[in-house]
């Protein structure tokens, strides 16, 4: 008895022990990740959007997680770095990143594809097919996302090149007169220039910075802007003129996006209109037609 109760005292010092020295290894490893970020850039903050994630996708990311490392793995470097570009793209929607969007996508394939299957087992194709779409609820998050920012940032270029062109103009720096800018004009394009800044801070050349700014905004102003520049330094020519002149330039390729975006609204509008007055109208005009021929409703009366 004395023997058995020995050997419990040892295993259980035994567990404590490697409980103990996995909570220091734990530790350690996250003070690491911690000092390697600050070494990097500032340590980030909890995002607004983390603590409101949709339910469903709190479900989905939780019951995709177990397969994140099979389906990662299977991925190659070049797939991730396009997937990441999409989110960023995106402005990354709910604190979304690479590894919770393949959990998340894994997990509506597995819950919305099971109750599909069962739901067709049921025989109900069509309610199946309707519970499909689910599992693209993550895409068409993503796709909209990315058209609001790039919207918002085709509306906020223009103003803010030719502030940025006046700020050159008065006698700083490329450099100092894009961060004064960006500290002055809030938006999402403000921040954007903020972080192609801070790469810079961080030692990475103006050329790579506004690339990656490029990558991460599909915007065809956008894109001429960062090209126009590169040309523009690469030539010796006056910053300040090359900015005007860019800022005129996308000024018209904002007109332009304008009245494409009102042509696409009419379709629409006339859609709308004909969908809510065409069945007034018709019954109206059918309705006068039918009690205008005098017809005799006693018969239905008995």
């Amino acid at each position: 008895m004395s023997l058995s109760l020995t050997t419990i005292l040892l295993l259980g010092c035994a567990a404590a022990m490697c409980i103990c020295v996995f909570v220091w290894g734990v530790h350690l490893l996250t003070a690491k990740a911690q000092v390697a970020a600050d070494l990097t850039s500032a340590a980030p903050k909890k995002s607004e959007d983390e603590d409101e994630i949709f339910i469903l996708h709190r479900i989905t990311q939780g019951l995709g997680r177990p397969l994140l490392p099979t389906i990662k793995s299977k991925l190659s470097d070049q797939q991730l770095e396009k997937l990441d570009q999409r989110i960023q793209g995106a402005g990354s929607p709910e604190g979304l990143t690479v590894d919770r969007y393949i959990s998340r996508k894994a997990g509506e394939v597995l819950l919305y594809g099971s109750v599909a299957v069962i739901v067709l087992i049921k025989g109900s194709p069509l309610f199946a097919m309707a519970i499909l779409v689910f599992t693209f609820m993550t895409e068409m998050r993503l796709i909209s996302e990315r058209g609001k920012r790039q919207e918002q940032i085709q509306k906020q270029l223009p103003d803010f090149l030719d502030v940025l062109a006046v700020t050159v103009g008065a006698g700083l720096s490329f450099r100092q007169a894009l961060a004064r800018v960006s500290d002055s004009m809030p938006g999402l394009l403000a921040t954007e220039f903020r972080t192609a800044l801070h790469q810079m801070d961080l030692g990475t050349s103006r050329r790579d910075a506004f690339k990656e700014l490029r990558k991460r905004n599909n915007n065809e102003s956008l894109g001429r802007f960062v090209t126009a520049l590169q040309q523009a330094e690469e030539l010796g020519a006056p910053l300040a003129d090359a900015l005007m002149t860019i800022s005129g330039d996308i000024r018209r390729d904002d007109a332009q996006f304008l009245r494409r975006k009102a042509q696409k609204v009419s379709p629409r509008v006339t859609g709308v209109t004909a969908a809510t007055m065409l069945p007034g109208l018709l019954l109206v005009v059918g309705g006068g037609m039918f009690l205008g021929m005098d017809l005799d409703f006693s018969m239905f009366g008995g």
